[in-house]
């Protein structure tokens, strides 16, 4: 029984360590064998599109090329109406579709005729020609009444007009009425628009009475002149503003009643309208182009097909790239234990070519939905020649390398610490010094030594003149060092040519690697069986040049820090992973994640609605990063958002209209443009707090846990 109770004798203690151990070994092994089959599917995926074939295989191939083509369809159909090279003068589309449900009012074929375009802007009576002679004298002349006083006179007598002015000039002209020359009151405006072949004269500089004698001299003349006639009725009147744009002050308003029907528009002028929604769309979100769109009384129908149009274009086509590059099987996502074992053991690899040792036992990994964190302290060995920025370099690319291969797209942040005590066992080596040699009595050894390393010195001097010579660098640093055991040579490049950040293809590797063989080539009978070390380095790489990372995100002043994601190869890296749509897609996928618990609750309709609803920022390309985040079946979140966004594009085309006539009715269509920029301002400001809230929450975090891990 005392037995029982005796501590542990030092035997014990070691068979239950080294039973520890082998479980660590066990699981480890485990862990391994599971990474391996991941790997093995990831790396032999048989034949992928545009990878190895061009022959589409799954549905989302399928879904793309329908992308490609129907984009092609659709910008070029746009492009060729806007050109007018093929029926530009047409109004077919327009007249056949207006007066029916589609466009409840019916548009007029103007083409042949010379007509007058008025419309209030600012306040202001707007007055236009059309489809006059280019080369004709013409006219406008406004009269304006006063309907007050012209009901007062005898009705066989037509009143003198309160106002009355004309413009000169060549072709088709334009003129305004201001508000200012009026009162407030009901008018009647009579426009007549005046045109003669017979002469060619420009009347656009005469006073206006020398233009009104011109005008009844050609009226005068044999053969009738060209002109028409256009009568409207205005109205001027004084409110006060609401409190929303300034209490008490007061707003003077124009509302034009104007009962002709508009004119029907050409293919040429739909597709010229066609790039300006688009352009309003991609500025101000589908809102924007609707109320423009419908401000213009552009059919709605054309506005729901430019911008259903779009969606289709860039949903089928960067929604099946999005899931090539962040999709992965149930089965081929990483647990946080495979996590961790995944990048231990890639970590112990990359440090076995560094010559330093890492701390296994004090590695940290934070795995979380916004990216991976890795906490690494090292320290140094005899060998180790890198500086500790390179290290790190080919650390963090040695794991993305890794990342890239199990399909792992979220950013990535390393910190590596050197944790080398004060004793001459740890200390990095200084190549730019050859140290001290200990005094001795027998003076041969030093003196072989010395002439041995002058030899090597001059002969990797030789070498090196050759090597710089051979890839257009500079020489921003190279050393030698030797020991009884290796050979370390250190050297600092910079390209020479002009350009050199966008022409200067070799990277670090292939140069470090031409350098090792040209040097074991050139010093083979002076290394005597010695190790030949090389580093070498572009004096103005970055961290992500040599982490050789697809996307590198930079932290702020109070956030600080470096994230790096994977680099993918294929047309999805190239399309997706450039900075300006690796900035776009980080955004969106930071928005997905944090709208997830609401597809997770109410899944396939719930993305409709996210899609449908005119949240900031929720179109179709985030609620498709929203399926998959949420990991949802490319089918379903294909067919959500195409619903979803169709609704939403019939919905604002119909109602676009509506809203302007609501504002006209209550006098507020002045503040038409306010709002449709003050669409794009909202639309502009919640990108922008999407992106600083993700960078916090990015770095914020990290700099917790890399705190934590360090104490």
């Amino acid at each position: 029984m005392d037995e029982d109770i005796l501590p542990s004798s030092p035997l014990e203690s070691e068979e239950k360590q080294s039973t520890e151990a082998s479980s660590n070994s066990e699981a480890d092994e485990r862990i391994d064998l599971e990474l391996d089959r991941i790997r093995d599917r990831r790396e032999n995926p048989g034949q992928s599109f545009m990878y190895n074939t061009v022959v589409p295989q799954t549905f989302d191939d399928y879904t793309l090329v329908f992308g490609l083509i129907a984009g092609l369809v659709f910008f070029g159909s746009i492009t060729i109406a806007s050109s007018g090279l093929i029926l530009g003068n047409s109004i077919a589309i327009d007249d056949t579709l207006s007066g029916t449900p589609l466009d409840p009012n019916d548009c007029v074929d103007k083409r042949g005729e010379v007509w007058i375009d008025t419309w209030v802007d600012h306040d202001d009576l707007q007055i236009e020609s059309h489809n006059a002679p280019p080369s004709s004298s013409s006219v406008i002349s406004v009269f304006v009444w006063n309907v007050t006083s012209w009901t007062d006179n005898d009705p066989q007598t037509e009143p003198i007009p309160v106002i009355e002015f004309r413009v000169g000039g060549l072709g088709d002209l334009e003129s305004e009425l201001s508000k200012e020359d009026l009162v407030d009151g009901d008018y009647h405006v009579r426009i007549i628009f005046f045109y003669s072949e017979n002469s060619s004269n420009d009347w656009s500089d005469l006073p206006e009475d020398e233009i009104s004698e011109k005008q009844n001299e050609s009226l005068s003349l044999e053969g009738e002149p060209g002109f028409t006639i256009k009568e409207l009725e205005i109205e001027l009147h004084t409110s006060d503003s609401s409190s929303l744009f300034g209490s008490g002050e007061e707003h003077r308003k124009m509302e034009e009643f104007d009962d002709e029907k508009r004119a029907c528009l050409t293919i040429q002028r739909m597709g010229v309208w066609g790039w300006g929604l688009m352009g309003a769309e991609w500025v101000g979100g589908r809102e924007t182009a609707m109320l423009t769109g419908g401000n213009a009384e552009i059919p709605p129908w054309y506005m729901a097909i430019v911008s259903l149009g779009m969606s289709v274009f860039f949903l089928c086509v960067q929604y099946p790239l999005m899931h090539r590059l962040y999709h992965r099987e149930t089965d081929d996502i990483l647990s946080s234990e495979q996590m961790k074992r995944l990048i231990c053991r890639t970590i112990e690899n990359a440090c076995k070519r560094l010559q330093i040792k890492p701390d296994l036992e004090s590695i940290r990994v934070q795995d979380r939905a916004i990216s991976v964190d890795v906490f690494l302290p090292y320290s140094t060995t005899r060998k180790t020649i890198m500086s500790p920025i390179e290290m790190k370099g080919t650390i963090i690319k040695d794991i993305l390398n890794e990342f890239r291969i199990f399909g792992e797209m979220r950013p990535l942040q390393v910190k590596t610490v050197c944790t080398d005590s004060n004793d001459d066992s740890g200390e990095i080596l200084d190549l730019d010094t050859l140290g001290e040699v200990s005094l001795a009595d027998d003076y041969s050894v030093f003196f072989s030594s010395i002439g041995q390393f002058g030899q090597l010195e001059e002969s990797f001097r030789e070498s090196m003149s050759r090597w710089f010579r051979k890839h257009d660098v500079a020489d921003y640093g190279s050393a030698i060092m030797a020991d009884e055991d290796a050979v370390f040579v250190r050297v600092i490049y910079r390209p020479v040519m002009k350009f050199a950040y966008f022409l200067f293809k070799p990277t670090y590797e292939h140069l470090q690697g031409d350098l090792r063989t040209q040097l074991g080539s050139d010093l083979e009978h002076l290394l005597e069986g010695r190790e030949l070390v090389v580093s070498a380095r572009n004096e103005k790489s970055t961290l992500g040049d040599r982490a050789v990372a697809g996307r590198v995100e930079q932290g702020s002043e109070e956030h600080t820090g470096e994230a790096m994601v994977a680099k993918r190869d294929g047309i999805p890296g190239a399309l997706l992973q450039n900075p300006f749509m690796g900035d776009i897609l980080s955004s969106v996928e930071y928005v997905a994640h944090k709208n997830r618990k609401r597809i997770d609750k109410y899944g396939f309709w719930g993305l409709i609605v996210f899609v449908w609803i005119p949240f900031m920022a929720s179109g179709v390309l985030v609620g498709a990063m929203l399926g998959l985040v949420a990991r949802m079946r490319f089918q379903r979140v294909l067919a959500a958002c195409f619903i979803g966004g169709t609704a939403a594009s019939v919905t604002w085309a119909y109602t676009a209209r509506g809203i302007i006539e609501v504002m006209e009715r209550y006098h507020a269509e002045a503040f038409i443009p306010f709002i449709i920029l003050l669409a794009v301002g909202f639309t502009w400001l919640k990108i922008r707090d999407n992106k600083r809230h993700r960078r916090e929450e990015l770095f914020k975090d990290s700099m917790s846990f890399f705190a934590g891990a360090s104490n």
